[in-house]
């Protein structure tokens, strides 16, 4: 009844209107994204979304098409009940070995969780282990390019309710290079908003791996040794887990590890290692729920912090990783406002339901499965 009869997609053109998201920015206003749906042999459906950023993430959507069209041959039969069947499949299928396909992977674990939340009456959270809560509190980022707009910015998201800030101080020094003058710049952004953010709301300074080095990140972390709210996110490059290690043992302020964290196995390996207080979890990047799952499991086990951060995703999207948060033990601000603050559809219709944000809270809908209404009729309407 729960085997895989059909596996379609679409491929999407959001619409990106991010501050400083740009062709003059690493941070490209392309996106790919591709929503996916599953059909099981009793006619249930499951919904899912596969995106990446090609810079960031290194899949493009050529690269996510053809992995969903490899998937999609390996998959059919397969029960959607046993999940560990329907990944390991995926993995024999491709890069089951090494990082890649994790986008593609992503968006058919989404679908299969919704696919069972439909058919068993459940929400997806209830699959995951069970919600802890039922408010998540919001985060944001920031890639304001001057201090003003960055001091701005922040006390606009606190005013409405928002309890963490990820504060971008990385993407002069891609863009220009690692030098006095950008360091001096990015470190202006961070200073305007700590001026402006009170200490209950956690920041985390965002540098996306530019720094490069452990020595120049723990001088430059000296000053803002009195911000106890603040934590800074993966000043090195995603395998320097020795250097991560050293600014954590020689600087006062709480290390945060983001790309990083590509697996149950890499997050277990920079546990071992003692490189960092809190890693962030990105579905899309891990290869969907169920792995999101595993290293949260890893990471409270060991005391280590765990963060939800959206890609950016649709409603779709965000909604599936609102129900990762709703399951962790310990609760940081989660970032699930990649459909508000940084996409929009050309036809926002096409979802019904979903996750709601209000007050610097987020709410999941009780309605079983993902709780999002997809007319798949309509969203042809508007696919490449």
């Amino acid at each position: 009844m729960s085997k895989i009869a059909r596996l379609e997609f679409l491929e999407l053109h959001p619409t990106t209107f991010k501050e400083s998201w740009d062709q003059e920015s690493i941070w490209s206003p392309d996106i790919p994204c591709f929503l996916v749906r599953l059909t099981a042999e009793n006619g249930i459906e499951g919904f899912g979304e596969a995106t990446s950023q090609s810079w960031y993430l290194g899949e493009t959507s050529t690269q996510i098409a053809a992995c969903l069209r490899l998937y999609e041959g390996h998959l059919k039969g397969v029960d959607a009940a046993n999940i560990a069947a329907v990944t390991h499949a995926m993995e024999k299928a491709y890069s089951g070995g090494m990082p890649g396909g994790r986008a593609a992977r992503s968006g058919i674990d989404i679908a299969v969780h919704d696919l069972l939340g439909k058919l068993w009456g459940v929400p997806v959270s209830t699959l995951l282990g069970g919600a802890r809560r039922r408010h998540l509190d919001l985060m944001t980022n920031l890639y304001h390019k001057s201090p003003d707009k960055m001091a701005e910015a922040s006390a606009s998201f606190v005013e409405r309710g928002f309890r963490g800030l990820k504060i971008k101080i990385g993407d002069v020094i891609w863009k220009d290079g690692l030098a006095a003058r950008s360091i001096a710049t990015e470190m202006g952004f961070l200073e305007a908003a700590l001026d402006v953010v009170p200490r209950e709301v956690f920041i985390d300074a965002d540098a996306n791996q530019a720094w490069h080095n452990p020595g120049l990140v723990i001088r430059r972390l000296e000053r803002f040794a009195a911000a106890d709210n603040l934590a800074i996110e993966q000043p090195l490059q995603y395998d320097n887990i020795e250097g991560h290690r050293e600014i954590r043992r020689r600087s006062t302020v709480p290390v945060i590890l983001d790309e990083s964290v590509w697996s149950p196995e890499a997050a277990q390996t920079l546990i071992r290692a003692g490189a960092c207080d809190r890693v962030v979890v990105k579905a899309n990047r891990v290869g969907g729920l169920s792995q999101a799952r595993d290293i949260i499991t890893i990471c409270e086990a060991a005391g280590i912090g765990v963060s939800i951060d959206t890609n950016p995703y649709t409603l779709l999207g965000d909604t599936a990783i609102c129900h990762l948060g709703v399951i962790a033990r310990s609760h940081y601000p989660i970032c699930c406002d990649g459909h508000e603050t940084f996409i929009r559809l050309s036809d926002p219709e096409v979802f019904k339901g979903g996750v709601t944000t209000s007050k610097g809270y987020a709410e999941l809908p009780d309605a079983p499965g993902l709780g999002v209404d997809v007319d798949w009729e309509r969203l042809k309407k508007i696919a490449v």
